[in-house]
């Protein structure tokens, strides 16, 4: 009877030791690969297999090990096997996604979030990632409900409800009401308990010299550049001293560009961005991120300046009540029509709120029309596949069968599922694929000379391209639009109507057929187009920095008197 019992106590700590022994090696594993020594995790983690060849912990461990080393064919296997050795593995199916989702395979990464989700669905990480990969497979309608059913377990995941805005930009699903009250619920919930009412030391003098400041993550390396870089350089310095706040690195040589000060902000919080910018007494200061990377808005919620405004870098209202003002036009925001939808007043510009910088390379656009080269016209899409969806892709593909013998240049779709898909709604379309083109990741010379290939390109719908927009007619390639009622279906014709070519947007999708094949038949336009689309633009408004900039700073002086006309117990928003 003894010898028994001492027989089952030392099984029993045979048992113990293994576990223990397991446990160990994946905790050294796990720290090691934290510590980037991967040979050694790998080890540890190999050593803990040995315990059990479906142990779907340690394998999950193991993908995330070979993962970390670049061995993605082995991060998948063990994956894979984790996932068969436990069915109920949430960790081993997210790991599937997230590996799917880095190498573009996007439906591989749909379907493994899912089956994660049947197995928890309340995970809101699970539901954030989906949408994420919604989002890049063209599905903003599918991401905004994703991210919406992040927000039901997750109220407070401030990511997601950022992402959410940015995914409702890109999806007409949700009305421009709907949009705007997830703005402002965003501005209620996260910036607005962070404002406070204070008065400003700020001299109340209406025409002295005004302190303005800009805040951005993207006044370099950005497309946003090309528009910031426009104004920035054209500030009269005796009226108007510039204070740049760069939530990115600031490059050596562009410290004090232009005689500005510049700040780099990004190691400091919200609170100390905008103790900052009350020590530097800044009368107006600018966001041009709204809800972007890298944006600073709850920055702006403590009110660090008298007057606040945002325009450039978002399509929407900021939902913040700290937001003062928002810049605009009549293009894009027709006075009286969506004043509503916005929680800061509106200043509209003269023209275009937008103003592009020409590029100083001078790339030349000239040559050839494509057409007379090859034979056909060639369409191009030139913008982020985000703004790719398929009822746009649809409607491209009537275009190819309203103009037989045209070819469709895509630029910007990853190989793998992501042009699997597009291929896919073509030909079920009735379009051959051999119709369509695809380019593989390409350096910015190589993107531009991209469009020697182009005759006409396709603007996204219904968020429409910006600096894309400007590029493409800077090259010699005309641009055809499509407006509808939001400021970011409207983009295309702010932009082609300040260059004088209102013509080219449509209010609707058999306009937007009709234009573009019209204009592909016409191959004498199309080559007068090319020819003078360069100077259209620099002897346009679009162009005209210094005319932008004197309006701008007409509109900083207006709100500024404004301000000093007012009482001065304290802050007043519109």
């Amino acid at each position: 009877m003894l010898k028994r019992l001492m027989r089952r106590l030392l099984r029993a700590r045979g048992v113990d030791m293994i576990v223990r022994g397991r446990a160990e090696l994946i905790e050294r594993g796990r720290a090691e690969r934290e510590r980037g020594e991967l040979a050694d995790s790998l080890a540890s983690l190999e050593a803990a297999l040995q315990h059990d060849a479906r142990d779907a912990a340690v394998l999950a461990e193991l993908g995330l090990t070979y993962r970390a080393l670049g061995r993605r064919d082995e991060a998948r296997a063990a994956f894979e096997r984790a996932a068969a050795s436990d069915p109920g593995s949430v960790l081993a199916f997210m790991y599937l996604g997230n590996l799917a989702h880095e190498a573009a395979r996007l439906d591989d990464a749909v379907a493994a979030y899912r089956a994660a989700l049947a197995i928890d669905a309340h995970n809101a990480a699970l539901h954030y990632n989906l949408a994420l990969t919604l989002m890049l497979r063209g599905e903003a309608a599918g991401a905004v409900e994703a991210f919406r059913d992040c927000l039901a377990e997750a109220p407070d995941y401030a990511e997601a409800r950022s992402s959410l805005l940015f995914a409702l930009n890109l999806s007409d699903s949700a009305g421009p009401e709907d949009s705007a009250a997830e703005h402002f619920e965003w501005g209620r919930r996260t910036a607005d308990p962070l404002s406070r009412e204070r008065g400003f030391s700020n001299p109340r003098e209406a025409e002295r010299r005004l302190r303005i400041g800009y805040v951005s993550a993207d006044f370099f390396e950005h497309a946003a550049a090309d528009f910031i870089h426009s104004f920035l350089p054209q500030h009269e310095p005796g009226l108007y001293a510039i204070t740049c706040y760069c939530n990115a690195p600031i490059p050596e040589a562009s410290r004090g560009l232009y005689g500005h000060c510049w700040r780099d902000i990004r190691a400091l919080d919200d609170a100390q961005a905008a103790s900052l910018v009350e020590q530097d007494a800044i009368d107006v200061l600018v966001d041009l991120s709204g809800h972007t990377r890298g944006n600073r808005l709850l920055a702006f919620a403590h009110r660090p300046a008298p007057l606040q405004l945002t325009f450039l870098g978002y399509p929407n209202t900021t939902g913040m009540r700290a937001m003062d003002y928002r810049l605009t036009d009549t293009y894009a925001d027709p006075p009286g029509v969506t004043e509503g939808r916005y929680r800061e007043r509106l200043l509209r510009m003269p023209h275009s709120l937008w103003c592009y910088r020409m590029p100083a390379d001078d790339v030349a656009a000239e040559g050839p029309l494509p057409a007379l080269d090859k034979g056909h016209v060639t369409f191009g899409s030139m913008n982020n596949v985000v703004k790719l969806n398929a009822e746009l892709i649809g409607l491209w593909a009537g275009l190819l069968l309203r103009v037989p013998d045209a070819r469709l240049l895509l630029a910007t779709i990853p190989p793998g599922n992501a042009r699997e898909r597009v291929l896919r709604i073509f030909v079920e379309k009735g379009v051959d694929a051999r119709r369509l083109e695809f380019s593989d990741r390409l350096s910015k010379s190589e993107f531009r000379a991209l469009h020697r290939q182009v005759d006409i390109a396709l603007d996204s719908y219904p968020c429409n391209g910006g600096a894309t927009t400007c590029e493409t007619l800077w090259l010699g390639v005309p641009v055809v639009s499509l407006a509808g009622d939001v400021f970011q279906s409207r983009a295309g014709l702010s932009l082609l109507g300040a260059v004088g070519l209102p013509q080219l947007v449509a209010r609707n999708s058999a306009e937007y057929l009709a234009i573009a094949g019209d204009l592909a038949r016409d191959s004498g336009r199309l080559q007068r187009l090319r020819a003078d689309l360069r100077e259209t633009m620099r002897r346009s408004p679009l162009c005209d920095a210094e005319a932008y900039t004197r309006a701008l700073e007409h509109i900083y002086r207006g709100i500024w008197r404004e301000w000093c006309d007012r009482p001065a117990a304290g802050p007043q928003t519109p």
